[in-house]
């Protein structure tokens, strides 16, 4: 079974994936890499790649490293209590 990202991002016509693999910094077969599960990414990439989708991807449909795992946590608990 494939995740939201692998239907997002095979549901886009070829060109438009290496344009958004273009914007993202990387290329098309690496995001298909992503999309299939087999490729863990590091949290900036993450957030790299959430940005350029424009809303259109969460990054809890992203496979994650375990230490980008790790950092996410500390990132989401420091902005626990936040005045925002």
């Amino acid at each position: 079974m494939h995740g939201p990202f692998y239907d997002y991002f095979f549901g886009m016509a070829v060109p438009d994936r290496d344009a958004l693999a273009a914007r993202a910094g990387t290329t098309r077969g690496v995001l298909t890499q992503v999309a299939y599960g087999h490729k863990q990414i590091e949290l900036g990439f993450a957030d790299a790649l959430v940005a350029v989708c424009a809303g259109k991807v969460v990054l809890d449909w992203l496979p994650l490293t375990d230490n980008a795992k790790r950092q996410r946590s500390i990132r989401e608990s420091a902005l626990v209590g936040q005045v925002a």
